[in-house]
């Protein structure tokens, strides 16, 4: 593809550069595991499929995504990408343009700020700290089918984590403590998904070997009925059993932790 020589991932051979292996390994691995989200999501048939890939950096996985769609497809879509760095939009839109790929487009923005259009697909990979929650809630408001997000930075839970009696000890160990702040923070944001109609699903994005930060969270839409109240019940026992009051997904979908 084009596309990647532009990036940087490919050289004029099409071979993937040197340094950049880890990368190109990420974008296969990326379009792999969102293929079967997307069937099963579904795409709509009565108008042009809408994509929003948020704090995309330099659009590695946001060309993906519009190439893997155009060609399995074989339809327009409309992808969006959203960084805050203007200068990084600016090439990817510039990059875009040059190769006339129809419907792929780059704008400056933030992601708690951002007004989303109703989407269908809504994808932000390592946003740090809350902006991924800031995503999963413009997700859920933008009516996406699937949200797909590989968190990063975890650092609000952290310091309001109580630990149960049993695992006081082992969680005196800064290491763990922090690990443990890591599973609660995502774990709740996988059940604040499904108190918001979604089936939420966490599992690794990609060999600890090319990044430490890969865990994803993906959220499918639900059409059958699901009882969101004992979803929410579930949320609330969870960050209640950690002394969690406080957690921005929570806040963004209106759901109290604690009275």
């Amino acid at each position: 593809n084009t596309w990647l020589r532009d990036l940087g991932v490919a050289g004029l051979d099409d071979k993937v550069r040197a340094g950049m292996e880890a990368k190109y390994r990420q974008i296969h691995r990326f379009v792999e595991l969102l293929a079967p989200l997307i069937r099963e999501a579904g795409l709509p048939q009565d108008r042009i499929p809408s994509v929003v890939d948020m704090g995309c950096g330099k659009g590695y996985l946001t060309f993906a995504l519009h190439d893997h769609l155009r060609r399995v497809y074989e339809r327009p879509v409309r992808v969006l990408g959203i960084e805050q760095r203007a200068e990084l939009a600016e090439a990817s839109n510039k990059v875009a343009s040059e190769r006339d790929l129809d419907g792929l487009q780059f704008m400056t923005g933030v992601i708690g700020s951002t007004v989303l259009q109703p989407t269908d697909i809504v994808v932000a990979l390592h946003a740090c700290d809350t902006a991924t929650d800031d995503a999963l809630a413009k997700g859920i408001e933008a009516g996406a089918r699937l949200i797909v997000v590989a968190p990063c930075c975890h650092r609000e839970v952290s310091p309001q984590l109580v630990p149960p009696p049993a695992l006081a000890a082992a969680l005196r160990h800064g290491i763990l403590h922090q690990r443990e702040a890591e599973f609660v923070t995502d774990a709740l944001r996988a059940a604040l998904l499904e108190a918001a109609g979604y089936e939420a699903r966490v599992f690794e994005f990609i060999s600890p070997e090319h990044t430490s930060k890969n865990l994803m969270i993906s959220a499918v839409k639900r059409t059958a009925p699901h009882d969101t109240a004992e979803a929410t019940r579930r949320a609330v026992a969870l960050a209640a059993f950690y002394g969690i009051r406080n957690q921005r997904l929570a806040y963004l979908l209106r759901i109290p932790l604690a009275a």
